[in-house]
């Protein structure tokens, strides 16, 4: 039997680093501090609520949208555009304040900047965007090999590669507004390409989460265990209820051949494999773990596609009396509304997305989902709720003001 050296004391508890006495988010934490490249992330983190602090200001500032001036379009005898800036508030359509944040301030930009600088459109007239989406629903394919890993360095890969395929899905985009001298910023709802993007999207966040459940086969998750609480009680006080950690490394191919283990007086006939099966999670349980995790998920993406629509209907449409644009600029300024569109930046598909593909690069796939089931269930209930309400309340305005005019 072999055994974690480092989770041996000579009292009858385990003895653990101070930072496994800590809930999830503590033990990160500290890993993030523990190591230079995680500890990046923690500047990323800031950076993100930065802008986020500036967009919230350019909101407040925004008046009504003129895409005459905003274009950029390119030369066809000329592979120089007219514009190289990359403007990411300007202009700033609704699609762009409910977008994801890492989208908004990252992706987005560089792609941009690849078209722009690169001439990416004109060099290579032949790729199209939907061309740009097959490829990346056949990267989201060959990820599944590398999630699925029981390596965590093969994961790690996994999770690159379908980081590229997000980019990939941000730069069909540009390359459409590109072909099309539009750059408008928003979904082109009944085309074509609209319906290439969303199978693709589907077939991505698919492909993640049967990645996501055939590992956990592979490498089935400790269960918590009660009964180690009531050993150690002063412990399991200060730990929050994370004793999962306090497990021994068994290995079972050796316990086999343990006469302690196969004459145990408590379980006299316990195989290894029994054994085994009490201490993991069943896979009923993580399939079922897995089911409502993509329920909520796809709930995420509906709504969230669901809404862009509606609020760009009824804020970012073309309105012909003044009365109606001093109505949607007061509506698009309100805190209510802000507030909307900075729950559906974190809560959106693409923000779950990217949560769970940290959480499995830092080999820490099942805590997030078991630490965030319910409070997440209950932010996204929430939000969607307010939301249809206040989407309702917009149009019961707007109906008012066109009855009374």
């Amino acid at each position: 039997m072999i055994v974690d050296v480092r989770k041996l004391s000579s009292g009858a508890c385990p003895a653990r680093p101070v930072y496994h006495h800590g809930h999830f988010c503590v033990r990160t934490f500290h890993r993030l501090l523990s190591y230079p490249g995680y500890s990046l992330f923690i500047f990323f983190i800031i950076y993100l609520q930065m802008m986020d602090l500036r967009l919230y200001f350019k909101i407040q500032s925004r008046g009504t949208l003129d895409y005459s001036t905003s274009n950029t379009i390119l030369n066809q005898t000329n592979p120089s555009p007219i514009s190289h800036t990359i403007h990411i508030f300007d202009p700033l359509p609704i699609k762009k304040m409910m977008v994801e944040p890492i989208i908004h301030y990252v992706r987005s930009p560089l792609a941009e900047q690849i078209e722009n600088t690169l001439h990416f459109t004109y060099y290579f007239p032949f790729i199209s965007a939907n061309a740009i989406s097959y490829f990346h629903c056949f990267l989201s394919i060959v990820s599944m090999k590398f999630l699925s890993s029981e390596s965590l360095f093969r994961r790690q890969i996994g999770v690159c590669i379908f980081q590229f395929r997000i980019f990939l899905d941000c730069l069909d985009g540009v390359v459409f507004r590109a072909h099309s001298h539009n750059k408008r910023y928003k979904s082109y709802y009944g085309d074509y390409g609209y319906y290439v993007d969303v199978v693709s999207d589907i077939l991505g966040g698919t492909c993640l989460i049967v990645s996501v459940l055939l590992y956990f086969y592979k490498q089935r998750p400790f269960r918590p265990i009660k009964t180690r609480s009531n050993i150690c009680s002063s412990s399991s006080a200060s730990d929050g209820g994370t004793d999962e950690t306090d497990l021994m490394i068994l290995n079972l191919e050796d316990d086999q051949s343990s006469p302690r283990l196969n004459s145990s007086p408590s379980s006299p006939s316990s195989s290894p494999n029994e054994i085994n099966n009490h201490l993991l999670e069943t896979k009923q349980t993580i399939f079922i773990t897995l089911v409502l995790f993509s329920v909520k998920y796809l709930l995420a993406a509906m709504f969230w596609d669901r809404n862009v629509h509606a609020y760009e209907d009824l804020l970012d449409s073309s309105v012909n009396t003044p009365q109606e644009k001093a109505l949607q600029l007061s509506l698009l300024h309100s805190p209510l509304t802000i507030l909307i569109f900075y729950l559906w930046r974190y809560l959106c598909a693409l923000s779950i997305q990217d949560y769970l593909l940290f959480a499995i690069f830092i080999d820490r796939p099942w805590e997030f989902i078991q630490k965030t089931k319910t409070i997440s269930w209950f932010l996204l209930v929430g939000t969607v709720l307010l939301t249809e309400l206040h989407t309702d309340q917009l149009r019961s305005v707007f109906a008012a003001l066109h009855s009374n005019s």
